[in-house]
């Protein structure tokens, strides 16, 4: 979905290399200790540096919203109800991988433990499944959808229907109550036209949509997509500022830095906005 905004004298704008967070206004120098933490090492994932942290890193690293276990060699992120085994941090896109720690690879009677939708995700929370990206010169910006949903349905007939892929033989009736339930999957966003009577949701989830948009697909091909992972990004697309300024931050999409704009509230505070902003420059944290 495309937003648009034009940019107005009032705004200031910054190009900032990473938005994890606002650090406090009036910060100094020590603020930038994070710079001078060696990389953790778990298992695979080697590189795990700010904003991410482990359990037991010194508490000058990294960032406590983004803390990461260290469990039998794997990565962990415990998100919500759930608890996700971490593929890949890929920082030059600003984006985690992740998995859910129940399904197994070639197993595809495994499903996700718990629920998880892009409804689960809020403003203000570390992680988001969108990044908003879109270039300087014109202030017009697109939501990309990191990650797409999948859908786990049982119904009571059975469905002929190329947005519902039958799970069997993996998996059965996910309905406790009633066996004789038809069991199925649908990839990505579904229109309530296209809900089908005697259905009911049973379990949501994710995976990524960086994958295959292939509607010709099996449940066996979906189950590979969920081992797969899904991606989370800890870039927030607003932030505020001692509600003076909301600030706007996006991925600009020729030089893939974060930048942010903000319309400071110029009429209540004219001789501190312009401040405030200057600290926010200054401020921010940056590998």
């Amino acid at each position: 979905m495309a937003t648009g905004r034009a940019a107005s004298p009032t705004q200031f704008f910054i190009v900032l290399l990473l938005v994890p967070g606002l650090c406090c206004v009036g910060c100094n120098a020590k603020d930038d200790h994070h710079k001078h933490c060696e990389p953790s090492v778990c298992g695979e994932i080697r590189n795990i540096s700010y904003p991410f942290r482990l359990k037991h890193d010194p508490e000058k690293c990294g960032d406590s919203r983004y803390e990461l276990s260290c469990e039998n060699n794997l990565t962990v992120l415990y998100l919500y109800a759930g608890k996700y085994y971490v593929q890949a941090i890929i920082y030059s896109n600003y984006t985690i991988r992740v998995v859910d720690a129940n399904l197994q690879k070639d197993n595809c009677s495994s499903i996700p433990h718990y629920s998880l939708s892009m409804y689960n995700f809020s403003d203000g929370d570390p992680y988001l499944v969108s990044q908003l990206r879109g270039t300087g010169r014109d202030f017009f910006h697109d939501n990309f959808e990191l990650s797409k949903p999948i859908i786990f349905l049982t119904c009571e007939t059975l469905v002929n229907s190329t947005l519902y892929v039958d799970t069997a033989p993996c998996i059965g009736s996910m309905s406790s109550s009633k066996s004789n339930r038809h069991s199925y999957v649908s990839v990505g966003r579904i229109k309530a036209s296209d809900f089908k009577d005697f259905c009911r949701i049973e379990l949501m989830f994710m995976t990524s949509s960086l994958r295959t948009n292939d509607m010709n697909i099996s449940y066996t091909d979906i189950h590979n997509e969920m081992i797969y992972g899904f991606e989370l990004t800890w870039v927030q697309q607003s932030y505020s500022i001692r509600d003076l300024s909301r600030f706007t931050c996006y991925i600009d999409s020729d030089t893939n830095k974060v930048n942010c704009f903000s319309d400071c509230n110029w009429e209540n505070s004219k001789s501190n906005c312009g401040k405030y902003i200057k600290d926010l420059f200054i401020c921010f944290l940056v590998p």
